[in-house]
C-alpha cells in the first residue's frame, strides 16, 4: 500500500487535510511557545516531550489526518519513545511523518531507514541536495511496511528563494529539477511552502510535473502566516497542510485544530469545481 493509499484510507472517516506539527520545545530552549511548566514536573526531558505530544494527539485527532513530529524537537527519543508516539498516531487513525530531512551517502541513509522503520513512521521528509533520491526511494519502498519519501522541493523559509528558485540547472530553477526527480524516481510527494515567496504558478508547475498521485506536504500556515487558500486553489486535492505552533501552543489545541479544519473545508468547498478532476 502506497503512502497515498494510506492517506486516502485515513481520510475515509476524516474529511480533512490538516496535518498537526509536533514541535515540543522545552522551557529552557526559548522564552515563548514552549511546553507548560505543569508538564515539566515529570522527571526526564524525553518523558516531558513525549507526554506533551501524546496530549496534543489526543486533543486534535478528530480534526486531522496526519501528525508531523520534527526530529529537531524530539532528538534524543529512544526507540521505545518513538514507538509510543507512532502507536498513538496510528490509534488516532492518522499518518505519522517524521520531519527528518534525511540524506547522506547510501549506506548511511539505509541505516537511518532501518531505525525509522523500527520506530514505526509512515513517511519521512528527504533533502535532495546530496542526491541519492532513487536509491533512497528504492530502499524505503522495499521495507515492509514501506516508508514514504516526501522531498523538500520549494520550502517555506525565505532562504529557499536563493537555493531553490534562483539556483538553476540547464536554465531550470532547482525546485523544478527536484520535482522532475520526484516523478522520475518514484518519490511519494513534495514539501511545498505556503508562504509569500512561493508563487501560485510555481505550485501549479510542481503539481503538473509530479502528477496527481503525489502528496504535497505544505508547511508555513499558522505562525509563518502562509496562505492556505493559495495552496488549496492551486495544488489539487492530494495535499496535507501542516500547522504546528499555532495549534500546539494555543490555549485550546482542540478548538484551534477544529478552526483550521473548518477553514480548510470551507476553502475546499469554495474551489470544489476546480478540484473535481483530482482524487482526494
Amino acid at each position: 500500500m502506497t503512502l497515498l493509499d494510506r492517506l486516502h484510507h485515513v481520510q475515509k472517516d476524516k474529511d480533512t487535510i490538516l496535518c498537526v506539527g509536533l514541535d515540543p520545545a522545552l522551557p529552557e530552549q526559548r522564552q515563548k511557545q514552549v511546553i507548560s511548566w505543569t508538564n515539566v514536573k515529570i522527571p526526564g526531558e524525553n518523558e516531558v516531550r513525549l507526554k506533551f505530544c501524546l496530549e496534543i494527539i489526543d486533543e486534535t485527532k478528530e480534526y486531522c489526518c496526519s501528525f508531523k513530529p520534527n526530529q529537531q524537537y524530539v532528538a534524543g527519543f529512544t526507540r521505545k519513545e518513538h514507538n509510543e508516539l507512532t502507536d498513538a498516531i496510528r490509534k488516532a487513525d492518522a499518518l505519522s511523518i517524521l520531519d527528518y530531512k534525511l540524506n547522506d551517502i547510501g549506506d548511511t541513509v539505509e541505516s537511518a531507514l532501518f531505525h525509522l522503520h523500527r520506530w514505526g513512521y509512515d513517511a519521512v521528509t528527504f533533502s535532495p541536495l546530496l542526491g541519492n533520491l532513487r536509491s533512497t526511494v528504492e530502499a524505503a519502498h522495499g521495507l515492509t511496511p514501506d516508508i514514504g519519501i516526501i522531498v523538500l522541493t520549494l520550502t517555506s523559509n525565505p532562504e529557499s528563494v536563493r537555493y531553490q528558485k534562483e539556483a538553476a540547472i540547464n536554465g531550470k530553477p532547482l525546485y523544478q529539477i527536484i520535482a522532475e526527480d520526484v516523478k522520475k524516481c518514484g518519490g511519494d510527494g513534495c514539501v511545498v511552502g505556503a508562504t509569500g515567496h512561493v508563487k501560485e504558478d510555481e505550485i501549479r508547475l510542481i503539481r503538473q510535473i509530479v502528477g496527481d498521485d503525489k502528496i504535497l506536504l505544505v508547511p508555513g500556515v499558522g505562525a509563518q502566516k502562509g496562505d492556505p487558500e493559495k495552496i488549496i486553489r492551486t495544488a489539487g486535492k492530494n495535499i496535507l497542510i501542516n500547522v504546528g505552533r499555532d495549534i500546539i501552543y494555543s490555549d485550546q489545541p482542540s478548538k484551534r485544530a477544529e478552526q483550521y479544519q473548518t477553514l480548510f473545508s470551507e476553502i475546499r468547498e469554495k474551489f470544489s469545481k476546480d478540484l473535481s478532476s483530482t482524487p482526494l
